[in-house]
Order: structure tokens, then sequence, then C-alpha cells
């Protein structure tokens, strides 16, 4: 094979990763928590500015967990619609495991109150594939970034309402995680907990473990970084560049 075919067939090569959907999946990583959240999210469920509510506020762990698995959650509803690239929450983790992300769709806005502290929900089809990471102890608070790949940066819908979830193994505790809340309303969601994988969720006012007001969870949603054009020009350029070589030489 001569230096230009094999030059083209690398062009062609790095075209086709560059056309390849990524795998699906998570992983994770955190900063020090800071005075706000870090980027450009799309939605917050406490804004920047009032950042101080979640940094200072309540460490929340499950409530005691009685199945497989202990629940904490956000239910959230985006004012617009976007595919979600990652998430960030403020959070502690406090017990080294394998923990479990889940998120579901709920129904239109409203379905579940966000100001009501006798709402519940029980979740049905996760809109993740699945999906589950091995997280290394914190150390303390820190925010943290949950990001997404292939088919797990799902499309989420304006004015829907959604719940997201992180789920703790038994064998980890209750306070294996603990995600940090303040008593800040949002409009979209509140925060809610379980105490088993199966069976509706409550908010912690209705499962004993906060009184008064709905609490809210640190939860910021950033979207999906969309391929850069070039991408799709240079896989195109590279695969009709090796297929002319071809027929000029067949």
């Amino acid at each position: 094979m001569n230096h230009s075919l094999r030059l083209l067939t690398g062009l062609a090569g790095i075209s086709l990763a560059a056309m390849t959907t990524a795998q699906a999946g998570i992983s994770f990583s955190s900063t020090a928590t800071g005075t706000a959240w870090n980027g450009s999210p799309v939605y917050t469920s406490v804004p920047s500015a009032n950042f101080g509510i979640i940094s200072g506020g309540t460490a929340q762990s499950d409530p005691t967990i009685t199945g497989n698995f202990g629940i904490l959650a956000e239910t959230f509803t985006p004012t617009s619609a976007f595919s979600l690239g990652s998430f960030n929450t403020v959070l502690s983790i406090n017990a080294p495991g394998t923990y479990q992300v889940h998120l579901y769709d709920l129904g239109v806005a409203g379905t579940v109150s966000p100001t009501t502290t006798t709402a519940t929900y029980t979740p049905g089809t996760d809109l993740f594939s699945g999906l589950s990471l091995s997280l290394s102890g914190s150390g303390g608070q820190v925010q943290g970034s949950f990001s997404l790949t292939g088919a797990d940066q799902v499309a989420l819908l304006a004015n829907e309402e959604y719940a997201l979830e992180i789920w703790t193994p038994t064998a980890l505790g209750a306070s294996g995680i603990t995600i940090y809340r303040g008593s800040g309303s949002d409009p979209g969601g509140q925060m809610f907990s379980g105490g088993s994988e199966i069976g509706p969720r409550n908010t912690l006012a209705g499962n004993g473990q906060a009184g008064g007001a709905p609490r809210t969870a640190g939860l910021a949603l950033y979207a999906a970084t969309v391929p850069e054009p070039s991408s799709f020009a240079l896989a195109g350029v590279g695969i009709a560049a090796l297929l002319a070589y071809r027929r000029r030489n067949a």
C-alpha cells in the first residue's frame, strides 16, 4: 500500500470515528463546592445568586432503608427543550461504592406538586439505560458533576416534569451519599426520598425528614454539546477521497 492510500485510509478511519455515536454511560468528577454553579447550566433548582442556600444547607440522607436501595430525588420542570449532557449537585460521598442513577418522566408540569408537603410519585420507566458507577469518598462537601454520553443524553421536553434519583445500596447505609438542600422553593420541583426502590417516593416532610415547607435539593442541568459541523465535513471528505482513489485504481 503506497503512502497516499495509507493517508487516505487513515483519514477515512478518523472520519468514521468522528461520526460514531458515543457509547451510552455516565462518569463522575468533582470540584470544590465554590460559591456558584460551575459553567452555564440550562436549569437550576436554586439559582447561582442564591447558591449559599444549598452550600450552607442541610446534608440530607436517605430515610431508613427497607429495600435494596435508599432513594434521594429531586423533581424538576425545564422551561425549554434540550438534551441532557450532565448534571451537578452539591453532595458528600461518605461511603465508597457502586451507586445507581435514574431519570423518570412524571408527566406534564404540575403532575406532581412542587409546593405541597403531601406530594408523592411512583416512578415508571427509567429514561436512562440502567446507569451505575463506582464512587470514591469525597472527603466532605463537593460540587459533583455527572456527565452522560450517547443514548443517555436524554432529550428533555419543555414544561414536562421529571424526577432525577440517586440510589444507595443498603450495604452502604442511609448516609452513603448525602445531598445538600435548602428551604428555598423551586417552582419546577422539590426534594423527595424513599426507603426502597419499590413503591412511591414521598416528600421529606412525608417521610418525617423535615417539617414545614417543601425542601429543594441543589441541582443544575447542562445541555449536551452539539458536534461541530467541521467533524461531519471531515467525515464526508475522508470517505469520498478514499472511494475516489479506489475507483481510479480499480
